[in-house]
């Protein structure tokens, strides 16, 4: 059954994971960029907040619509899911307008040492943006996925382009943001295209509505379980000067590759366990995950052992000396990697408890915020993603607790053994380095 699901699947899998790495190639292109342009780690910083304030404001609601768009896409009837696209994109649209206030609303408000003129452009570059990730969902649902990989490449590409050569030519950081924006609505208006294509342009309240009341969950636990970059970078900004901020930014990153395997990994096998709970086949779901873990563990441990050691002539060669002490923020994150490799909550997925997710999310935003105060005035900078890797420990392990209760050994769904020993041994060089 897995291996015919994998060849239904697998390259829309393997297409929207290439987009997101090549998303995030082209965010890491960028700050390599500036660190190499800019030696004052001041503009930098304005860059850094501008981005900081616009994510707080917009990840947890499109990502709350992009990830319930391709289920109910999928559910809707032929003649509906024309309409679902377009009213997408209305929501999209309309929830990306009020961002936007609201991101330059809060930037003239609390920062005070960006120019409100950098904030006016980047909300309309946000204005812009947000809805455009609805282009590569179109290209999914109509199974365009080399059009997809093509457009990414060149999509993101002229956007580091759009960018970075203002700069190169010696214009200032708001011509930039200018000239990025312009770009944006290029994009947008392809998007724009693409719905006249694939779409049709009615309004239904009701197909809208019905869209943002699957979505209004997924976003509240976005907002509660994925903010704590968010809440790490303005606990830095409030509580340390702008240096201290920039060195934290660029070294608060964690390895790309093991979210976008493991995220992808549990969505596909969460979609065998709910599968498996109807044909009263679990234990073999669950032999599934375990063979997935310990093939990821074999392919992820190594190269994360080997980023602990190079980290720090690394973070020289891409960031220069200005921003080495970085590298000591992005081993400590290298070290979420033992939580990511473990799938409790691919199991509650499966079974749709996801009420318990979102509690073990609310407890790991608690602890993450009280120990990023504390550490931060006790430790500085470093201590803030030690709170990090505490909260995320926690959360797995009262996912994990969760799971026991329904009678499920951690046996059947890891592989115990090679998972401890990979993870003392990261937890060993780390220590060494």
């Amino acid at each position: 059954m897995l291996n015919q699901f994998k060849e239904k699947f697998n390259i829309r899998v393997f297409s929207l994971q290439a987009v997101q790495i090549v998303r995030t190639g082209s965010v890491f292109l960028i700050s390599v960029f500036l660190a190499n342009v800019y030696k004052d780690t001041f503009i930098i910083s304005q860059y850094e907040t501008l981005g900081l304030v616009s994510s707080a404001l917009t990840f947890f609601w499109v990502s709350g619509l992009m990830t319930t768009f391709l289920p109910f896409y999928n559910h809707a009837d032929e003649k509906k899911r024309k309409a679902v696209i377009f009213n997408t994109f209305i929501s999209l649209s309309i929830i990306s307008v009020l961002s936007s206030v609201l991101i330059f609303m809060t930037g003239i408000i609390f920062f005070k040492t960006i120019t409100y003129k950098l904030f006016l452009v980047y909300s309309a570059f946000m204005l812009f943006n947000s809805p455009t990730f609805l282009i590569e969902y179109i290209f999914l649902v109509k199974n365009e996925n080399k059009k997809l990989l093509i457009y990414s490449i060149v999509s993101f590409s002229l956007q580091v382009f759009a960018l970075c050569f203002p700069l190169i030519m010696g214009l200032s950081l708001l011509s930039a943001l200018f000239y990025l924006t312009i770009y944006t609505f290029l994009r947008f208006l392809y998007l724009v295209f693409l719905i006249h294509k694939y779409a049709s342009f009615m309004y239904q309240k009701d197909v809208m509505f019905a869209h943002l009341k699957k979505s209004t969950p997924i976003m509240f636990s976005l907002l509660v379980g994925g903010s704590t970059e968010i809440v790490n970078g303005f606990v830095v900004r409030y509580f340390t000067n702008s240096n201290d901020f920039a060195i934290f930014r660029y070294g608060a990153r964690e390895f790309p590759l093991v979210r976008l395997l493991a995220n992808a990994m549990s969505v596909v096998l969460s979609g065998e366990i709910a599968n498996a709970l109807l044909k009263n086949e679990l234990k073999s779901a669950l032999h599934k995950l375990k063979q997935g873990s310990a093939r990821l563990m074999h392919i992820l441990f190594p190269l994360t052992l080997v980023l602990l050691v190079i980290s720090k002539p690394m973070f020289k060669f891409l960031f220069t000396d200005v921003f080495i002490d970085s590298y000591q923020i992005f081993n400590v994150y290298l070290l979420l990697i033992v939580s990511r490799l473990f799938f409790p909550q691919t199991i509650l997925f499966g079974m749709q408890k996801n009420t318990k997710i979102l509690e073990a999310s609310i407890v790991e935003f608690v602890v993450n915020i009280v120990l990023a105060i504390i550490f931060v005035l006790l430790f500085g900078i470093i201590g803030v993603p030690f709170a990090t890797l505490i909260a995320y420990y926690t959360n797995q392990f009262l996912i994990y607790l969760y799971v026991r209760k329904m009678g499920i050994k951690i046996s059947e769904y890891t592989p115990v053994k090679l998972w401890l020993v990979y993870s003392i041994v990261c937890w060993i060089v780390f220590i060494l380095i």
